[in-house]
């Protein structure tokens, strides 16, 4: 089987693939043309690469819950971040890899970890931290560093997250959205250093503002303005948010709709085909390979 293979992928515990016969670099001499893949938690080296790894741990490992949460309480992201950017590193590798073999006419190995691929989603606060002396606060749906640039409810207990972006939009918010221009011309905050100083005030502002007006209505006033915006969405708006792209799959449970991949392919949704039932391959496979 491997020696058919395009890629060979493995994520067992570090040493396990040695054990039972199938080092990566013994492969590779086998089949110079075979690409291989290792994902493990902390990578192939250093003196961590034999610690156990799961997606909440290197979330705190990799400083992205430090960043993550609001005010004194940290947040675990709500999906498998870290599993997920693994995956997608390890995908982007695996393509390069074939593009540089259809040149070289040489495979590869890539080793992948889940601390790598967070620790290099962390650049932008480990910058800020490492040449700008800042340390980013955890600031829940409020950016850090521009205002107003967050959440905020409004009188049908829906919240909106809006973002000023530039002193234009600013004008044109006070104008459209607040109903009072002078607020933009206001010493506290008539350039963005300073409504950032002074968050709390303009906060206060904003919350009187959007507690006379339901959500849509506010929606209406930032389109206006040409303010971007984004509602808040709960699971229930997620299920029937206008913008999905649905696809249907075939499971061992019957047939599931779930919202489709992220890249559409000559303007089409790429199809699955069924999730097989366990085992439900093994005599085929073996078949196809002698077995």
């Amino acid at each position: 089987m491997v020696g058919k293979a395009d890629v060979f992928i493995q994520n067992l515990a570090p040493g396990a693939l040695k054990r039972i016969g199938f080092d990566m670099e013994t492969l590779r001499k086998r089949h110079p043309r075979l690409i291989t893949c290792s994902i493990s938690g902390y990578g192939e080296e250093g003196p961590w690469q034999h610690l156990k790894a799961y997606d909440l741990l290197v979330q705190a490992e990799s400083g992205l819950s430090e960043i993550t949460g609001e005010g004194d309480s940290r947040a675990r992201v709500g999906v498998s971040v870290c599993d997920i950017a693994a995956g997608m590193t390890a995908y982007q590798a695996i393509l390069q890899a074939l593009i540089g073999r259809s040149i070289t006419g040489e495979g590869r190995h890539i080793a992948v970890s889940l601390y790598h691929a967070l620790a290099d989603w962390m650049n932008v606060p480990y910058l800020q931290y490492a040449y700008g002396d800042i340390y980013p606060p955890r600031s829940g749906l409020n950016h850090p560093t521009i205002a107003p640039y967050g959440a905020y409810p409004c009188a049908d207990g829906k919240a909106i997250l809006f973002s000023i972006q530039n002193e234009r939009e600013w004008v044109s918010f006070c104008e459209n959205v607040l109903g009072n221009a002078s607020i933009a011309s206001d010493p506290r905050f008539d350039a963005n250093v300073k409504r950032v100083a002074n968050r709390g005030a303009l906060d206060a502002i904003i919350l009187a503002a959007f507690a006379r007006h339901p959500r849509e209505a506010v929606v209406e006033m930032l389109e206006k303005a040409k303010v971007a915006y984004g509602r808040v969405s709960s699971l229930d708006d997620l299920k029937v948010h206008p913008q999905n792209r649905y696809m249907e799959v075939d499971t061992p449970a019957g047939r599931k709709r779930m919202l489709a991949p992220g890249a559409l392919h000559d303007g089409t949704i790429p199809q699955f085909g069924p999730v097989p039932a366990l085992g439900e391959h093994t005599g085929k496979v073996k078949a196809e390979f002698g077995g």
